[in-house]
């Protein structure tokens, strides 16, 4: 028998109502023990079920970082993930600390007044606003968005159906949207929107030798490198973003850096792929390097990323599963684009940027 069964994306949702009844039994049992004699409830048996509480609020709130790990979202719904993750935090630290000052009353025989009963129970009153909020934002993520349902269905293809491209057209291969959102799907005009659309930092256009390659109906951007190391990123700035790409990196011996929050070559965010497999999420800051997380990934054939950079959240996927997730400080606005550094080739079928709330 196993502990997950099929239908269960993880463990997180069997195990998150349980802190909740105990929170909300705690409470309710405190607020009854008001107005009962001590022979019948005491205010030691609230304490105990707040412990209780709290230490399963501390393991699901492990199971539901884990969880995130696991689920791959929707655009929409990256950032309901971050507000249920900080709400989450809030609210365990907060029964962490409340349990304690409760234990520290008992243990200074506080509780003997009347007053400290009532003043305990308003008290813990933020405590049931948090929890409220943490549930609201993780039943928005699952009935509004439908993260982690449909376990049993036929899960759908990873790579793009690359077939079903638009054939070559004069039009232009990079679309802005009004919100100032942009996809950026190849077609024979790849090479001038390339030129049109992004600066470089390192290197120049013409040492990459941009072409536009074709495959079935399919067309690419070919960006080519001998040696060294190319960098150019958007015009615009951005600030909370998720990006999405689809890329061939086969040919390429070296690594692929899909920056975010381009301040300078000194100061910007990355998820950075390397040709043996490697996958690195960090930060260069005034130079200096900071690793979040490291991991490993399957290479070959066109593959799907996404980086998502939003408030103190960062999050990078290979082929829809999270492959690296890390936090530090929210980052100032910056330019999204690519750092190619090696010898080789890649072939780019689409980009696509979306701007998180």
């Amino acid at each position: 028998m196993e502990l997950i069964p099929e239908w269960a994306p993880n463990i997180h949702p069997l195990l998150v109502h349980f802190p909740i009844g105990i929170i909300i039994l705690a409470a309710l049992m405190n607020f009854i023990s008001l107005f009962i004699p001590e022979e019948w409830w005491d205010e030691k048996k609230n304490t105990i079920i707040y412990i209780i509480g709290s230490v399963s609020a501390i393991g699901v709130y492990y199971s539901g970082k884990s969880a995130a790990d696991s689920v791959f979202l929707p655009t929409e719904a990256q950032t309901v993930l971050n507000d249920h993750a900080d709400w989450a935090l809030w609210l365990v630290w907060f029964f962490i600390a409340y349990a304690i000052v409760r234990i520290g009353l008992h243990y200074f025989k506080l509780f003997e007044k009347s007053i400290t009963k009532y003043v305990a129970f308003v008290a813990v009153l933020p405590g049931i606003f948090l929890l409220y909020e943490t549930g609201e934002h993780g039943a928005e993520m699952v009935f509004g968005y439908g993260a982690g349902t449909g376990q049993l269905l036929e899960q759908e293809e990873v790579s793009p159906d690359l077939t079903d491209s638009n054939p070559a057209s004069s039009e232009s291969s990079f679309t802005q949207k009004e919100n100032g959102d942009w996809f950026w799907e190849m077609n024979e005009n790849a090479v001038t929107d390339l030129i049109g659309n992004f600066h470089w930092t390192g290197g120049s256009v013409n040492e990459l030798n941009p072409e536009v390659a074709a495959s079935n109906s399919t067309q690419y951007l070919k960006l080519s490198i001998n040696e060294g190391s190319n960098t150019f990123v958007t015009h615009n700035n951005y600030q909370n973003v998720q990006v999405d790409y689809y890329i061939d990196m086969t040919d390429l011996d070296g690594e692929l850096m899909l920056i975010h929050h381009f301040i300078d070559n000194e100061n910007f965010d990355y998820v950075q792929l390397r040709s043996s497999g490697v996958i690195i999420q960090g930060r260069k800051e005034q130079g200096e390097n900071t690793v979040f997380q490291e991991g490993k990934f399957e290479t070959g054939g066109v593959q799907f990323f996404r980086v998502v950079g939003n408030g103190t959240h960062f999050r990078g996927y290979v082929n829809k599963e999270m492959a690296v997730h890390g936090h530090d400080d929210a980052p100032e606005s910056g330019a999204i684009g690519l750092r190619i550094e090696g010898e080789g080739s890649i072939l780019i079928s689409k980009i696509e940027l979306s701007q998180l709330k």
